[in-house]
């Protein structure tokens, strides 16, 4: 059975006392440091095993690449994603802002939410994750490198990452309300409201599917989960400031009295309440 990482660093640190060339070890070292946060060690331990492997594409790249970004050392991060093989990043030593796709991630109470890729290990979330997750619509987290199951969508299959932290929080509070919708299109225009005013809602009815951990951890087309809805009523995760939130569901509402109402069910994610 393999050993907790802070159990197996001084074991590795021992062997590397007596044989310090020993590329492998240096590489194992970095990954216990990467799975406890350590990154300037992590960050160390990789170099040692680049020093002495020299190889293009080696994997200890990559977690110096996650070790210089969670560090903000973009000219390492840089030269880390070059060295692994990834082209047209460029020296320097500023961020890397780009647009390198959506992507699926897990976070660390096992939900798994989308985002865009914004580097090779970074992702800002933009589905809206549910409030007891601790995360929110706008984070910015860095990722690990090596997959964690598969999603499917737009049929295209997405390789799925867990999140290692939360790189940079967002100041946007997650709402959630309970609403009634007399047809899809008093939904759709619940979600394009708050798109169009630069905040975010999703109908967690229709969206969400839970899944077993077999399932999330693999590929969730292998079998289906029953889901329910109950008539008319809607969960809406919404990311937006409660003044203005409240504002635009009023609006929302007084659009269509007859079809739609709503109410709040959890505004514990509030600047006061944090």
């Amino acid at each position: 059975m393999l050993l907790p990482p802070d159990q197996r660093v001084p074991i590795y640190r021992a062997h590397l006392e007596r044989k310090p060339k020993d590329a492998a070890i240096w590489f194992d070292l970095g990954l216990a440091h990467k799975f406890l946060r350590e990154w300037a060690d992590c960050a160390e331990a990789n170099e040692r095993a680049l020093a002495l492997s020299h190889r293009r594409g080696d994997p200890a790249w990559w977690n110096l690449g996650i070790a210089a970004t969670a560090l903000r050392d973009w000219g390492t991060a840089r030269r880390a994603w070059r060295g692994f093989g990834i082209d047209g990043i460029l020296d320097g030593d500023d961020p890397i802002e780009a647009d390198y796709g959506s992507t699926p991630v897990r976070l660390p109470l096992g939900e798994v939410v989308w985002g865009k890729r914004i580097d090779p290990a970074r992702v800002k979330v933009y589905s809206i994750p549910f409030v007891h997750s601790g995360y929110r619509w706008g984070d910015i987290v860095s990722h690990d490198g090596q997959p964690a199951g598969q999603r499917e969508w737009g049929g295209r299959t997405y390789s799925v990452f867990d999140v290692l932290e939360r790189w940079s929080p967002s100041e946007i509070p997650t709402l959630v309300a309970a609403a009634e919708c007399g047809s899809d299109d008093d939904a759709l225009e619940l979600v394009e409201m708050f798109e169009a005013n630069h905040f975010a809602a999703e109908d967690w009815t229709t969206n969400v599917r839970v899944l077993c951990e077999a399932c999330s951890t693999g590929n969730p087309g292998e079998h289906r989960h029953s889901t329910s809805r109950d008539g008319n009523g809607h969960s809406f995760g919404i990311a937006c400031p409660l003044g203005l939130a409240s504002s635009l569901m009023e609006g929302w509402v007084a659009a269509s009295p007859q079809s739609r109402r709503y109410e709040w069910t959890d505004t514990t994610d509030l600047p006061s309440a944090l």
